[in-house]
This record gives C-alpha cells, structure tokens and sequence, in this order.
C-alpha cells in the first residue's frame, strides 16, 4: 500500500516537472582565517577583521528592497577555536534604540541581530545565534527547511555552548560573538572544503524594521528559517574540531505533601529530603554524529507549564522543555495530522500521570553520510511507587530510531521511524515511513503512514493512521493547502502524543496574501484566509462528527499593530458526553453553533503592550463569551511584569459556569548572570493556584547554579464529604548545581603541566 501511494504522489508532483533542486542559485563566497589576533571585547576594530568576510544588508521589511535607513556591518572569521562574528549597528539618533533585555534566552522587546549557520551544509538544518544590544543572548535550531512537520522544526529551546561581547555608543551598538569550533560539528566535503550557508538580520524595533542578508525574497514562507535559502560561503583552512563535554551535577530537595488517607478522611503529612547527583556527557563520535548520554538526569530547573483550558474534544499538547531532549529534535518529528507524533519525548518520566525519577539514557544524532540523517534514544525510567514505597508499576524503557534519506533535491526525503515502549510484560510498537517532497519552488507534499501494535493484542488495521499534505509555501499571491488524514479507532502510540482517533479527516484552505509595495499604503501585510474548512467522519459509525469553516483577515500596521478579525462555523455531533468541567457537561446529539472573534497585538518596542482576544456566539447548545488580556509592562532593563487573564462565560439551559484562568509572571535581572523568574498561576476548574519561582546565577554556558521552589494553593477547601483540605497540595524545594568541562582541553592542561613537571 505505502509502494502504490509514494508512487500515486511521485507522478503526480513530476509530471512535467524537471525534479531538481530549484532554489535561486547563489554564487559561493570566501570566509578566511584571522592574520593577525582578534582581541574578544564587543568591539571589530583590530586588524584582523579589516579583512573579514563582510555581509550586505538588504531592507526586508517594511518594504522590501528598500535601502536600510540605519547602517549595518556585519563580519565573520575563525581561528582555530573559534568562529567569531562582529556587528556594527550604526544608528542616527541612539536614542530610538529598544535596549531592556538582561536574560538569556528571554526577550523583551529589544533591538536585536541575529546569525544563522548552516553548520552541515544540508539545507535542512541550521543553528541560530542571537544577541541584544546589552550582551544578553537567544539560540535556537531549526529542522526540516523549516517546513512544520510536528513540534520542534524550530527548536526555541535549544541551548548551545557560545559567547558574546556588546557594547553601546551614542552612534550605534556593537558586538562580538565567539562559537566554538566544536559546537558547530564541521566536516570537510570530498574536494577537502568545508562548507556552509549562512544568513543575517538586523531588527530595528522603533522603525519597525528588518534589514537580512543574503536579499532572500519576502514570497519565501519563514524564508528567513530556512537552511535552503542561505548565503554559501566556503570557510577556508579550517579545521573541525571534536566534541566531548562532561556535565556533572549536584543536587538536594525537600518535598512536603499532603495525602490524603480515604480509610478515615483524613490527610496525613509527608516530608522527604533527598541528595542526588548524576552526568550528562556530549560527544562527537564522527564529525558529523553526536552521542548524549545522561545518568540520573535531573530536569528540577525546567520552567513550569502554563495553566490551560481545553474546550475542544483534542487532548492538550505541552511543549519539550528538558535539555536532554532538544539536540536534533527535529529529525524525530513526523507529521502525522494534528499535533500527533510518533515520538513524544514527555512521556518519558511519566507513568501513570505521575512525574517518575529516569535512571538514565542515551541519544545519538547526526548523519551517517551527506545523505543520511540518523537519530535514535533509549531511556530507562525508575519504577513507580507508592506511599509506602512499594512499587506499583515496573520501570519503563523508550527505544525510538529515526532515519531519513533525502532524494530527488536537498529538500526533499523518504524516511523511517520505529518506536518501542516496554513495561512489565507489555510492549507497544509503532512503525511509520513518511516523507517531504519539495518537486519546484513553493510547491510541497508531504506524507506519513504509521502503525501501531500492542504486543497483547491482535494486529489490527484499525491500529493505523495516514497523513498526506499538499502546501503551497508562500505569502504573497493566493496560496493554500489540502490534508487528508485518517486514524483508526486502535492507533495508539504510547511513546508519542495522539491529539484524536478514529476518523477520516478532510481540511484545507485558500489565503491570499499582499505586501506592501510603497510605505504609502495603510498597511505594511494584509493576510486573509478566503475559506478553511476542516471536516472529521467518523470512522467506525460512518457518521459526520466535526464540520468547521471559517474566514480570517489579519492586517499589519507599519508600526507593528496587528488585528485580526475571524468569522466561524461549527457543526459537532456527539456521541458520547463531552466534559469541559465538573459542573459543564454536554449532552450527546447534534450541535451547530458560531462565533465572531477579534484579536489586537500591540508592538513588543512599547514598554506597555496589550495582546486581547475576544470572542462571543453559539456553543453546543448554548452560548460562549471569551476575553483575554495578555499585558506586558517593562520597568528598564531589570523588571518586566507579564500578566494574562481569561474568562470564559458558558451558559447553557440547565448550567452555566464562568471559567477564569489567571497569570502573572515577574521577571528579574540583575544583570547577565543573576535572574529570578516567578510565575503565579490560578486556574477556577481546579481551584488551585499554582507557584513556580526560579533563581538562577549562570556563570558561564553549561555552568549554573538553581534555586526551584514550586507550590500549590487551594482556593476551596472544604471536601464534599466535611472536611477540610490542607492550604496546600505539594510544596518541593530545590538546589542545583551543574558545571561543563571540555575534556580535550583538560586533556591538553593535563599533559602540559605534567610536560613542565617532567
């Protein structure tokens, strides 16, 4: 079957078509080694970058090809540990310049620069390092072109081990930045050559504007994301160097928890103090293969997940956070429709709904040629126990193996994924082979077809699911996409995430898209998404359960506001009752219903920026009334304060429930080192409130020092049955302490002080 459909969509997409790699065709440029010593303080003025590959800015936006109303100046070089890159951001009035932000990884409105490095030179993936006027840094990855094929094509939390230097001037701010050699995993092509592909950004916030090298056309979607479009540079004389870091760690907690003893209701207290320690190793085992390894990894530091609420029939999605997890996390996603994956790194360290100690596991990634992308994991998770620690359910293991070819261009591949997912005698295993097909320009198909088999069970074909996706990549024009997706009743990928099963799905849509030509105009992009239509038939009962249609005009201001306006339909047919609460359950039936939706975003250079959402109309019978109001107020450049509030007001004939979920979030920097985030939470269905506070000194990448406390708070205490319940569930406290060693240059300390002792 899976022959006849890659065949059915081969044809179809080469009919007529010359299948080549039809990306616009850059000529390759020169990166040469420094002459002479760059000295590392934010500052491009030695010598040595007087004669440093140099970048040419083009206007993105506001409007495209214009010149840049500020001038910039970006250079790149390499030593032998280090690939350094300098900006030069001149300005004419300093003043306009948005300078606010302390925190790595945070972002708080500010002018920024970024670099982009095809470090592999397989126009699939890319590194992405980042830096704000006053030193502070962001890095992330992305997978796949940049084409949405699950969850971390762009891996916002990807973390890499780098540095910067910035400095401010009344003409301009300026910047440093020093990667390390083997971070960037080079290797050297047939003819002895290392290459890459490169790209830049200067974003001006008070303008509102974006100036990129190379001149990548604005029609390209995400054409700033994808590895496929950047500059080829050849890096002249330079030679890769090994990977092999070791991350020890240290740490101690104290957890106080309430339980609840159904015997004689009563809760009882509990408190556990505990001392762990454990290692994290990064090792490149071919120039383009790293190998991770942790034993008894310890994610205490991880931030907590926002309160959410579900009023859909879809199982809510959170993202990966762990560090463990994000090297090449791209390569593991498959789409299969949906948020559905094969592979679903959060379930590993959750048994049974509750977060379990992982004895530990390893984690190979990378490519075992020019063609041939690889991933595979194994993770071994402790046993789950209860109050008197006696094991209830057996440890688990996660096996998963990944690979991919490419064929036909750089951007297109057939590939494979098997997961295993073992507890006590039960064993699940899901197979799937899918691909992306990239026949000429902005044209894409994108395929899946997974199976899943429950070692005591049956086979079944029901335990399968099918995914196709034709998309037009681009913004400018009309554009669209089409997606069938079918999942059987018995699909059930314990290793991944499944969002909804047993149904046929039909979806799809037509945009149509205008940039701006002239600053003349109202608006800078004007999007409207003519009609999306999204259909589920059941599979089992052959009858319609989802109808959704809707139209959406977004519009973008030249100044950064952004307003959208949706109309929408909706037609449900339950079969069985749909909980949104305790209190709000819906009967089985048939149910239409509509809705009017408006959302205005205000530029993140404001210091007080409003992001509300409003919604009314029908819903299941009754009638929905939604505001939110998400708030960020920036007090200089050590206190920002975020806050969201949502209320959700159902009314029904027999019931109505007003649902309120609230946060606030206070971020803290005293400088580049020392932050404090705490995040306060209340969500009404739980009737809880929940405290996340982490305090963190990083005193260098890979060298930081946690203070975790988390907490929550009951706002109704009293129990149906009497009683009172604690003022809190679970109260834990944490220290951590982790340090990265770069074992070669230990080595070579080691063996030079013994040389001057011999």
């Amino acid at each position: 079957m899976l022959r006849v459909v890659y065949s059915f969509l081969f044809l179809m997409v080469c009919q007529g078509v010359e299948c080549q790699d039809l990306n616009y065709v850059k000529k390759t440029l020169q990166v040469e080694r420094f002459k002479s010593l760059v000295i590392f303080d934010g500052l491009s003025d030695e010598e040595a970058w007087s004669e440093a590959f140099q970048m040419d800015f083009t206007t993105y936006r506001p409007v495209w090809g214009g010149a840049p109303s500020e001038k910039t100046e970006m250079l790149v070089g390499f030593d032998d540990e280090f690939l350094y890159v300098a900006g030069r951001c001149y300005t004419r009035d300093s003043s306009s310049l948005v300078i606010r932000n302390l925190v790595r990884d945070g972002w708080r409105g500010d002018d920024w620069m970024t670099f982009h490095i095809d470090n592999t030179f397989d126009q699939q993936n890319a590194l992405i390092f980042s830096i704000y006027p006053m030193g502070s840094r962001y890095d992330a990855a992305i997978g796949n072109d940049g084409v949405d094929l699950g969850v971390a094509s762009f891996n916002e939390n990807f973390n890499m081990f780098w540095d910067a230097r910035s400095v401010v001037r009344k003409e301009g701010w300026f910047f440093e930045m020093r990667i390390p050699l083997f971070n960037l995993r080079l290797r050297k092509n047939a003819e002895g050559h290392v290459m890459a592909g490169i790209s830049a950004a200067r974003i001006l916030q008070n303008p509102q504007e974006m100036h990129i090298f190379p001149a990548i056309p604005q029609n390209i979607q995400e054409g700033m994301s994808k590895p496929s479009v950047k500059q080829p540079v050849v890096l002249s004389d330079i030679q890769p160097q090994k990977l092999f870091l070791l991350t020890p760690y240290v740490a101690g907690s104290a957890q106080r928890n309430h339980a609840f003893n159904s015997t004689n209701n009563t809760y009882r207290t509990q408190s556990d103090r505990t001392a762990q320690a454990g290692l994290d190793v990064k090792a490149g085992v071919s120039p383009h293969l790293t190998l991770d390894v942790s034993l008894n990894p310890d994610f205490a530091q991880v931030e907590a997940d926002d309160q959410l609420l579900n009023l859909t029939r879809f199982s809510l999605f959170f993202p990966e956070r762990r560090l463990f997890f994000q090297e090449s996390a791209g390569l593991f996603d498959v789409n299969l429709g949906g948020q559905t994956q094969m592979f679903y790194s959060r379930q590993i360290g959750i048994n049974d709904g509750q977060l379990t100690q992982v004895f530990g596991g390893a984690r190979l990634t990378g490519k075992l040629n020019k063609n041939t992308d690889i991933g595979f994991l194994s993770m071994q998770t402790a046993p789950l126990r209860n109050q008197a620690d006696s094991v209830i359910r057996s440890s688990e293991n996660f096996t998963t193996l990944r690979m991919r070819r490419k064929i036909l261009n750089a951007q297109s591949f057939m590939g494979f994924v098997t997961t295993q997912r073992w507890i006590e005698n039960r064993l699940n295993t899901g197979l799937g082979v899918d691909m992306m097909l990239n026949p000429s320009g902005d044209h894409y198909l994108i395929g899946a077809l997974a199976h899943t088999i429950d070692h005591q069970q049956p086979l079944t074909p029901t335990a399968t699911r099918l995914n196709l996706r034709y998309e037009k990549r681009q913004t400018d024009g009309v554009f669209g996409d089409l997606v069938y997706t079918y999942s059987g009743k018995d699909f059930n990928p314990v290793s991944g995430f499944l969002d909804r099963s047993d149904f046929h799905q039909w979806k799809g849509g037509i945009s149509w898209g205008r940039f701006a030509s002239t600053n003349s105009h109202r608006y800078q992009y004007i999007r409207w998404r003519i009609l999306e239509a999204d259909t589920y038939l059941s599979d089992t009962r052959r009858e319609w359960e989802t109808v959704d249609l809707a139209t959406r005009l977004s519009l973008t201001r030249f100044k950064g506001q952004e307003s959208t306006f949706e109309v929408r339909y909706n037609y449900e047919f339950l079969q069985e009752h749909l909980n949104f609460s305790d209190r709000i359950k819906v009967n089985p039936g048939t149910y239409q219903f509509a809705q009017l939706s408006y959302q205005y975003l205000e530029p993140r250079a404001r210091a007080y920026r409003n992001f509300v959402t409003m919604s009314a109309g029908t819903f299941f019978g009754g009638q929905r009334i939604n505001l939110s109001y998400n708030p960020i107020l920036n007090l200089g450049k050590h206190w920002e304060i975020q806050a969201l509030y949502s209320v959700n007001h159902l009314r029904f004939a027999e019931n109505n429930q007003t649902i309120h979920i609230g946060r606030v979030r206070l971020n803290f920097a005293l400088d580049l080192h020392f932050s404090v985030n705490y995040v306060v939470q209340y969500n009404s269905v739980n009737q809880q409130i929940f405290n996340n506070l982490r305090l963190r000194y990083n005193f260098s990448d890979g060298h930081d020092l946690f203070l975790v406390w988390n907490e929550n708070f009951f706002t109704e205490r009293a129990e149906a049955w009497g009683g009172i319940r604690p003022v809190s569930g679970v109260q834990n406290v944490i220290v951590k302490y982790n340090v990265t060693f770069d074992a070669f240059k230990m080595k070579k300390k080691i063996l030079h002080s013994f040389g001057k002792g011999v």
